[in-house]
């Protein structure tokens, strides 16, 4: 399995693809909550944003990573500048036929060292209070729960777990000079 960048038109129909299975999956785990779904896609314009996912989610605006493997897209992930020093990670997704490779944590880690490699402080995420697999996959690489940094309304503030994470992840190595 590789990880790279979304750089054509033909990464960004695949990441679209995913996308619009990511907004299927979503409504069946949430379809114990009737409408929930379509409101969140909706406030989050969702639509618009697959017309324009190179510009939602490419340079300067942002950065997609796409897994490939055994010739098929296995999943995606993407970043998008939020302000100054701020990004959020959006839609991660490995459609379940993938699952248990550990192709999910690799493109959570990947992009928050892409966030890093391009300067980023923080790193911030918003996910469903039912996808818990998710939750423990954030927590695991260094983020924790944070107060909404977005303007949801209330009937989705109550569904949705905020996290965020101080980046670099590492604490830079102190140089030392060797005595002779």
């Amino acid at each position: 399995m590789l990880i790279r960048s979304a750089d054509t038109d033909g990464d960004y129909q695949a990441v679209g693809m995913l996308i619009r299975e990511y907004v299927a999956w979503c409504r069946s785990r949430y379809r114990d909550f009737p409408g929930v779904m379509d409101m969140a896609f909706s406030h989050q314009s969702i639509e618009q944003e697959l017309a324009g996912l190179a510009t939602a989610y490419g340079p300067p605006a942002g950065k997609t990573l796409l897994a490939v493997g055994d010739g098929a897209v296995l999943g995606c992930v993407a970043y998008r500048v939020l302000s100054a020093g701020t990004c959020e990670m959006k839609r991660l997704f490995v459609p379940e036929r993938f699952h248990g490779r550990g192709i999910g944590r690799r493109l959570a880690s990947a992009i928050v060292t892409e966030a890093e490699r391009d300067g980023f402080t923080l790193m911030r995420l918003d996910t469903g209070h039912l996808f818990t697999e998710a939750q423990r996959l954030h927590r695991s690489i260094g983020f924790a729960d944070c107060a909404p940094y977005h303007d949801y309304p209330p009937e989705l503030a109550g569904i949705l777990v905020f996290m965020e994470m101080m980046l670099p992840r590492r604490p830079a190595l102190a140089l030392t000079r060797r005595e002779g």
